[in-house]
């Protein structure tokens, strides 16, 4: 990576030739590396060492420890951070147009799941679920306003959507304010850097949301109401507030179990109307206090109350069994063609465990090296199963119950390895979470973890990622 006014080849410049595209799978070696380890040929890992050496002077030093500081995960629990990466430009058409592809795929699955049998039982809504979908008709819930695409990428310079965030996907915030942070730094010492995604404009999220407000509901309000559970998750939502404040309207945190609503009129919490809401609600705490939030769930089905992703578009969206269809022949004709073809490219071999026939449950019975499990609607790494880091026992009691809960079976695929943190040469598998407002990517980071489930809430970190463009 040169820097601005340095006689160095530009690190934008492809370090392959132009004959041949393809990238070519990478090893990066670490000085203090145990052994070899692959690293993702779709990284720039000129950029990489550039920043690793400017993030070890005194000024890194201090960022590091900002950052480090200023965010936290829940209470004690800080918000590890990472050395930022970038994305090779060769992947940045491609990362996009999967990303619009994937959303219109989910979106299809959404509108199915109205009136499709098929689709209905290839999914894994819990039966304290069910009702509340058959009950919500209205379209305008289906929509898939804002998600995230968990993508794992492969040592041969692919990469593979294993999942989908359609709830409350708190990392949009966060890696908007880390990008721009770093993106600073870099400039101020000298580097040029690729233009920026959406994520790193100030407020970014605040003034979406209000954008698909006024798409939505032709206004605005001067009140959001900011739906949580008590005590519960509210990882982004102190910085989403005082965002949403720079752009005119108040907001207060409110618990779901505070909405009052008779299905007449508006409704209201703690004396004053609740029209629209940013809503932070893990599914599986909805369905803990679903009994308790009647009136909530009544005013978000017909329309009295805005929340992001409305209800089916959340509930179905959110499903990781929409891999299950995405990736089976026999529901290819719930998509356009072009779109189901570059998705097979992308999708790993997802089934419905509970719809294997006993040839195929037996299989990933006995070959659990080859597979994960995973229960449809879980979050934050919970109800995830390994098949090659538990032992046969495990393995054989966790394929029982997915048989029958119908939890996602999915085949495994290896990742690759980056830099835990700047000051340990830890090697961590990575994956990369592709964020999407209205099928668009807007936000890049990257989670590395000393666990094969790579994931935030148990010991990941997060990773500014930059864009080639």
């Amino acid at each position: 990576m040169a820097r601005r006014g340095v006689d160095f080849v530009p690190w934008w410049v492809s370090s392959f030739s132009a004959r041949d595209p393809t990238p070519h799978p990478e090893t990066f070696v670490h000085p203090d590396a145990d052994c070899a380890r692959p690293r993702w040929p779709g990284l720039d890992h000129d950029f990489h060492r550039a920043l690793l050496e400017e993030g070890a002077t005194p000024d890194g030093i201090a960022l590091r420890r900002r950052a480090e500081a200023r965010f936290m995960y829940a209470e004690g629990k800080p918000f590890l951070l990472g050395p930022p990466q970038m994305i090779r430009r060769e992947y940045a058409e491609l990362l996009k147009r999967v990303t619009r592809t994937y959303h219109r795929a989910i979106e299809s699955i959404v509108r199915a799941s109205y009136t499709d049998e098929r689709v209905r039982t290839a999914l894994s809504t819990p039966p304290r679920l069910q009702a509340d979908l058959d009950a919500d008709v209205d379209p305008a819930n289906g929509r898939v306003h804002i998600c995230r695409l968990d993508v794992m990428p492969d040592p041969e310079g692919g990469f593979w959507i294993l999942e989908t965030n359609a709830n409350c996907p708190g990392g949009f915030v966060f890696s908007g304010i880390c990008n721009r942070a770093w993106r600073e730094f870099m400039e101020a010492h000298g580097y040029e850097m690729p233009p920026p995604l959406r994520h790193e404009e100030k407020g970014f999220m605040a003034k979406w949301f209000l954008e698909v407000l006024r798409e939505e509901t032709g206004t605005v309000p001067g009140f959001l109401a900011l739906i949580r559970e008590e005590g519960g998750n509210r990882l982004e939502l102190g910085d989403f507030a005082k965002h949403v404040r720079w752009e005119g309207p108040e907001c207060e945190e409110i618990d779901p179990r505070e909405i009052e609503f008779t299905g007449d009129g508006v409704p209201q919490a703690r004396g004053r109307d609740v029209t629209h809401a940013y809503l932070k609600l893990g599914m599986q705490v909805f369905l803990r206090i679903r009994e308790e939030v009647e009136p909530f769930v009544q005013a978000v089905r017909r329309r009295a109350l805005f929340v992001q992703n409305g209800q089916r578009g959340r509930w179905v969206g959110d499903d990781k069994l929409c891999l299950a269809i995405i990736s089976d022949p026999a529901f290819a004709y719930l998509f356009d063609p072009e779109d189901w073809d570059l998705l097979q490219k992308h999708v790993p071999w997802s089934r419905n465990a509970r719809l294997l026939d006993p040839e195929w449950l037996e299989l990933v019975r006995r070959e659990r090296e080859r597979y994960v499990l995973k229960r449809g609607l879980d979050t934050r790494g919970q109800g995830v199963v390994v098949g090659r880091g538990v032992d046969e026992e495990a393995w054989e009691v966790a394929v029982d119950v997915a048989a029958k809960e119908g939890w996602l079976v999915q085949e495994f695929h290896p990742t690759t390895w980056v830099e835990r943190d700047f000051d340990q040469p830890d090697l961590q598998r990575h994956d990369i979470a592709l964020g999407a407002i209205n099928g668009e990517l807007t936000t890049l980071f990257m989670r590395s973890s000393g666990e094969l489930r790579v994931n935030m809430a148990l010991t990941g970190r997060m990773h500014p990622v930059f864009l080639q463009q």
